[in-house]
Protein backbone atom coordinates (compact mmCIF):
# COMPACT_ATOMS: atom_id res chain seq x y z
CA UNK A 1 0.00 0.00 0.00
CA UNK A 2 1.14 3.32 -0.93
CA UNK A 3 0.87 6.96 0.52
CA UNK A 4 -1.88 8.11 -1.98
CA UNK A 5 -4.18 4.68 -0.68
CA UNK A 6 -3.98 6.14 2.65
CA UNK A 7 -5.15 9.60 1.93
CA UNK A 8 -8.38 10.71 0.02
CA UNK A 9 -10.57 13.66 -0.88
CA UNK A 10 -13.90 12.84 -0.35
CA UNK A 11 -16.55 13.87 -2.82
CA UNK A 12 -19.17 14.96 -0.74
CA UNK A 13 -20.04 18.37 0.97
CA UNK A 14 -18.62 19.06 4.50
CA UNK A 15 -21.89 19.87 6.41
CA UNK A 16 -23.03 16.35 5.08
CA UNK A 17 -19.67 15.01 6.61
CA UNK A 18 -19.82 17.46 9.76
CA UNK A 19 -23.50 15.53 10.39
CA UNK A 20 -22.40 12.03 10.71
CA UNK A 21 -19.61 12.53 13.60
CA UNK A 22 -22.29 11.59 16.16
CA UNK A 23 -22.30 8.04 14.30
CA UNK A 24 -18.42 7.94 14.93
CA UNK A 25 -18.05 7.32 18.45
CA UNK A 26 -15.23 9.47 20.82
CA UNK A 27 -13.45 12.01 18.68
CA UNK A 28 -10.90 14.66 19.23
CA UNK A 29 -11.20 18.01 17.42
CA UNK A 30 -8.29 19.73 16.65
CA UNK A 31 -7.80 23.28 16.17
CA UNK A 32 -3.86 24.56 14.98
CA UNK A 33 -3.32 28.35 15.50
CA UNK A 34 -0.61 30.27 16.17
CA UNK A 35 1.24 27.14 16.47
CA UNK A 36 -0.30 26.24 19.36
CA UNK A 37 -3.43 22.53 19.71
CA UNK A 38 -6.59 23.56 21.57
CA UNK A 39 -8.18 19.40 21.38
CA UNK A 40 -11.78 18.51 22.78
CA UNK A 41 -11.82 14.84 23.17
CA UNK A 42 -15.41 12.99 23.49
CA UNK A 43 -18.63 12.01 21.38
CA UNK A 44 -20.16 14.90 19.08
CA UNK A 45 -23.71 14.35 21.00
CA UNK A 46 -25.36 17.00 18.42
CA UNK A 47 -24.25 19.27 15.04
CA UNK A 48 -26.88 21.95 14.59
CA UNK A 49 -26.82 23.40 11.04
CA UNK A 50 -27.83 26.82 10.83
CA UNK A 51 -27.63 29.35 7.43
CA UNK A 52 -24.58 30.69 8.37
CA UNK A 53 -22.87 28.31 11.03
CA UNK A 54 -22.63 24.73 12.20
CA UNK A 55 -22.47 24.15 15.88
CA UNK A 56 -21.16 20.96 17.52
CA UNK A 57 -21.97 20.26 20.56
CA UNK A 58 -22.24 17.75 24.04
CA UNK A 59 -20.69 17.00 27.32
CA UNK A 60 -16.96 16.94 25.90
CA UNK A 61 -17.80 19.17 22.46
CA UNK A 62 -18.14 23.12 22.27
CA UNK A 63 -17.49 24.20 18.66
CA UNK A 64 -19.32 26.93 15.96
CA UNK A 65 -18.03 26.66 12.42
CA UNK A 66 -18.49 29.34 9.72
CA UNK A 67 -20.33 27.35 7.21
CA UNK A 68 -18.72 29.83 4.54
CA UNK A 69 -15.06 29.08 5.32
CA UNK A 70 -15.73 25.26 4.13
CA UNK A 71 -14.52 24.13 0.74
CA UNK A 72 -13.57 20.48 1.32
CA UNK A 73 -12.62 17.21 3.24
CA UNK A 74 -9.75 15.08 3.00
CA UNK A 75 -9.61 11.88 5.14
CA UNK A 76 -6.29 10.50 5.91
CA UNK A 77 -5.74 6.75 7.73
CA UNK A 78 -2.11 6.67 7.41
CA UNK A 79 -1.93 6.90 11.88
CA UNK A 80 -1.42 4.57 13.49
CA UNK A 81 -0.19 4.06 17.39
CA UNK A 82 0.70 0.56 19.05
CA UNK A 83 -1.34 -1.30 16.68
CA UNK A 84 -4.12 1.19 16.62
CA UNK A 85 -5.60 3.03 13.85
CA UNK A 86 -6.05 6.90 14.70
CA UNK A 87 -7.94 8.04 11.41
CA UNK A 88 -8.27 11.80 10.98
CA UNK A 89 -10.68 13.98 8.54
CA UNK A 90 -9.26 17.24 7.91
CA UNK A 91 -11.58 20.23 6.84
CA UNK A 92 -10.05 22.53 4.41
CA UNK A 93 -10.62 26.06 3.50
CA UNK A 94 -10.82 28.06 -0.01
CA UNK A 95 -6.94 28.19 -0.12
CA UNK A 96 -6.70 24.39 0.92
CA UNK A 97 -5.26 25.28 4.12
CA UNK A 98 -6.74 22.88 6.88
CA UNK A 99 -8.93 24.39 9.52
CA UNK A 100 -9.42 22.23 11.70
CA UNK A 101 -9.20 18.10 11.87
CA UNK A 102 -10.98 15.52 13.44
CA UNK A 103 -9.52 12.19 15.27
CA UNK A 104 -11.41 8.77 15.54
CA UNK A 105 -10.30 7.77 18.97
CA UNK A 106 -11.56 4.39 18.78
CA UNK A 107 -9.97 2.65 15.93
CA UNK A 108 -10.72 3.05 12.36
CA UNK A 109 -13.88 1.12 12.36
CA UNK A 110 -16.71 3.21 14.00
CA UNK A 111 -14.79 6.21 12.12
CA UNK A 112 -14.99 4.74 8.63
CA UNK A 113 -18.38 3.38 8.93
CA UNK A 114 -20.75 6.59 8.25
CA UNK A 115 -17.95 7.24 5.26
CA UNK A 116 -18.47 3.72 3.82
CA UNK A 117 -20.05 4.79 0.21
CA UNK A 118 -18.73 8.14 -0.25
CA UNK A 119 -17.05 8.68 -3.68
CA UNK A 120 -13.10 9.07 -2.92
CA UNK A 121 -10.13 10.75 -4.91
CA UNK A 122 -6.65 9.81 -3.98
CA UNK A 123 -4.21 12.92 -3.11
CA UNK A 124 -1.07 13.30 -1.59
CA UNK A 125 -0.15 12.95 1.89
CA UNK A 126 0.67 15.97 3.66
CA UNK A 127 4.33 16.70 5.12
CA UNK A 128 4.14 16.38 8.80
CA UNK A 129 5.60 19.25 10.90
CA UNK A 130 9.32 19.50 11.77
CA UNK A 131 9.40 20.61 15.76
CA UNK A 132 13.07 21.64 15.04
CA UNK A 133 15.78 20.32 17.33
CA UNK A 134 15.92 22.94 19.91
CA UNK A 135 12.92 24.02 22.45
CA UNK A 136 12.73 27.51 24.29
CA UNK A 137 13.28 27.43 27.99
CA UNK A 138 10.12 27.71 29.49
CA UNK A 139 11.39 28.51 33.11
CA UNK A 140 11.56 32.11 31.76
CA UNK A 141 8.87 32.51 29.29
CA UNK A 142 6.65 35.25 29.90
CA UNK A 143 3.41 32.89 29.29
CA UNK A 144 3.87 30.22 32.14
CA UNK A 145 3.18 32.68 35.61
CA UNK A 146 -0.13 33.51 34.08
CA UNK A 147 -0.91 29.62 33.33
CA UNK A 148 0.60 28.24 36.59
CA UNK A 149 -1.42 30.45 38.55
CA UNK A 150 -5.14 28.56 36.78
CA UNK A 151 -3.66 25.33 38.15
CA UNK A 152 -6.25 24.65 41.41
CA UNK A 153 -7.81 27.92 40.86
CA UNK A 154 -11.85 28.21 40.23
CA UNK A 155 -13.41 27.36 36.66
CA UNK A 156 -12.15 29.09 33.73
CA UNK A 157 -12.96 29.01 30.00
CA UNK A 158 -9.92 28.38 27.17
CA UNK A 159 -10.98 29.37 23.81
CA UNK A 160 -8.96 29.05 20.29
CA UNK A 161 -11.22 31.55 17.66
CA UNK A 162 -9.68 31.94 14.31
CA UNK A 163 -11.59 33.25 11.24
CA UNK A 164 -13.39 29.74 10.88
CA UNK A 165 -13.69 28.93 14.02
CA UNK A 166 -14.46 28.81 17.71
CA UNK A 167 -13.94 26.12 20.12
CA UNK A 168 -13.95 26.28 24.05
CA UNK A 169 -13.51 24.42 27.10
CA UNK A 170 -14.74 25.33 30.38
CA UNK A 171 -13.32 23.45 33.54
CA UNK A 172 -11.20 23.09 36.46
CA UNK A 173 -7.45 23.50 35.22
CA UNK A 174 -5.96 20.79 37.35
CA UNK A 175 -2.66 20.59 35.98
CA UNK A 176 -0.13 22.20 33.84
CA UNK A 177 2.84 20.36 32.65
CA UNK A 178 5.79 22.37 30.89
CA UNK A 179 7.25 19.31 28.39
CA UNK A 180 8.74 18.71 24.78
CA UNK A 181 8.88 22.29 24.77
CA UNK A 182 5.08 23.08 25.67
CA UNK A 183 2.91 24.03 27.77
CA UNK A 184 0.58 21.28 28.53
CA UNK A 185 -3.15 21.28 29.96
CA UNK A 186 -4.09 17.44 29.97
CA UNK A 187 -7.65 16.66 30.88
CA UNK A 188 -9.90 13.58 29.70
CA UNK A 189 -11.70 15.92 27.65
CA UNK A 190 -9.49 19.20 27.37
CA UNK A 191 -6.01 19.40 25.65
CA UNK A 192 -3.79 22.36 25.62
CA UNK A 193 -0.68 22.47 23.82
CA UNK A 194 1.01 26.07 24.04
CA UNK A 195 4.95 26.01 22.64
CA UNK A 196 7.08 27.86 24.74
CA UNK A 197 8.28 31.19 22.70
CA UNK A 198 4.73 31.47 21.22
CA UNK A 199 3.52 34.35 23.21
CA UNK A 200 4.79 37.29 24.76
CA UNK A 201 2.56 37.62 27.37
CA UNK A 202 -1.45 38.14 28.04
CA UNK A 203 -3.50 41.57 27.85
CA UNK A 204 -6.60 41.58 30.42
CA UNK A 205 -9.70 42.44 28.99
CA UNK A 206 -13.37 42.57 30.37
CA UNK A 207 -12.63 39.42 32.66
CA UNK A 208 -10.53 37.71 29.24
CA UNK A 209 -7.09 37.16 29.10
CA UNK A 210 -5.88 37.21 25.52
CA UNK A 211 -2.67 35.85 24.27
CA UNK A 212 -0.44 38.17 22.99
CA UNK A 213 1.92 37.27 20.35
CA UNK A 214 6.14 37.92 19.97
CA UNK A 215 4.93 40.34 16.94
CA UNK A 216 2.19 42.10 19.33
CA UNK A 217 -0.86 40.24 17.55
CA UNK A 218 -3.23 39.42 19.49
CA UNK A 219 -3.25 35.09 19.97
CA UNK A 220 -6.32 32.87 19.04
CA UNK A 221 -5.67 31.78 22.17
CA UNK A 222 -8.22 33.62 25.03
CA UNK A 223 -8.75 32.17 28.56
CA UNK A 224 -10.79 34.06 30.71
CA UNK A 225 -14.80 33.35 33.12
CA UNK A 226 -16.96 30.80 32.16
CA UNK A 227 -19.32 32.93 29.70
Amino acid sequence: MNDTDKRHLLKAAPTDILKSLPEMDRVMVIVRADGLLHERLGKVDKVDVQAETIRLSGSCQDMDIDRSTLASVEYDTSSQMRGKHYPRLDFLGNDGGILFSVVGLEGLEPFEGPLTGLDRVPVDMRPRPDPGDAYPDPDTDPARPFLEGLVGGPEVTVQVRTGAVTQKWTGKVEDMKPMGGCFNILLKDFHLHLPAGCLSGWSEEDGWHHGILKDGGRSALSIGLDR
